[in-house]
């Protein structure tokens, strides 16, 4: 929107509170915001278009836009039903980092590029992790699914999905900015495999970090002691600690 009518965004926003059963202190929680903020808007007050993005975003809805028009552009309803200008500020690449399964102190940094599949239409990312096995053997994956947003929950699934019935799940809040870089934090669901018994279910905070030039780490295995490494580290921990309060 080049010029919001910040009149219809109230009455839209008022509307499905309404009709979702919603606080504004509900939505503050989900959008990363505060309470006030939601009350400037629902009385009809500008607010910043990063921040409209974020509760349209929270919500899975978009405001200001007239419902019948770009029907294409929209989610199926089994992915969020989320609009592609709402969405579209999250294309691009970043890195997604978390902890080794294999080796303690390792973390794993993967390529990971968010892209709008006009086809399906939905959010797809493609994932390219190069790990490092305990002998020293260097192992490359792929990886790729689409995105689910489900409204009025404020989080983000990426979902990949095998032909014989394997899910990799990484579920993470909405982005937001941290001394500027667009970060979303979350936890990874996955299969590791032991030679002695098999493939066994394993987890770990993630984070998505949108790259740019003062981005401090690289794609790969990030050891101890390397570029980055500490404030990688620092930042999964506070994830574990946070959503996972018996964490260490």
């Amino acid at each position: 929107m080049s010029t919001p009518d910040w009149t219809q965004i109230a009455a839209e926003l008022n509307a499905h509170l309404a009709r979702e059963r919603l606080s504004a202190q509900d939505v503050a929680r989900r959008a990363g915001v505060d309470r006030k903020t939601i009350e400037r808007l629902r009385a009809g007050r500008a607010v910043r278009a990063q921040t409209l993005t974020w509760i349209e975003q929270a919500l899975g809805v978009r405001f200001g836009t007239d419902a019948a028009a770009g029907s294409a552009g929209i989610a199926p309803a089994a992915l969020g039903g989320y609009h592609y200008e709402t969405v579209a500020p999250l294309l691009g690449e970043y890195l997604a980092v978390r902890r080794s399964f294999d080796a303690p102190g390792r973390l794993i940094a993967s390529a990971l590029e968010i892209t709008w599949d006009s086809r399906r239409p939905a959010l797809t990312f493609a994932e390219a992790q190069r790990n490092r096995g305990a002998a020293g053997k260097v192992y490359n994956y792929r990886f790729a699914g689409e995105v689910s947003i489900p409204p009025n929950l404020g989080i983000m699934h990426f979902m990949v999905r095998s032909d014989d019935g394997r899910v990799r799940l990484t579920t993470t809040g909405m982005p937001r900015e941290e001394d500027g870089t667009l970060i979303m934090k979350g936890f990874l669901l996955t299969l590791n495999e032991l030679r002695d018994i098999g493939y066994y279910p394993v987890t770990s905070p993630v984070f998505f970090a949108r790259r740019h030039a003062g981005l401090r780490l690289t794609s790969g295995s990030v050891e101890p002691g390397a570029p980055g490494h500490a404030w990688a580290e620092a930042l999964l921990t506070e994830i574990a600690q946070k959503f996972l309060p018996h964490a260490p």
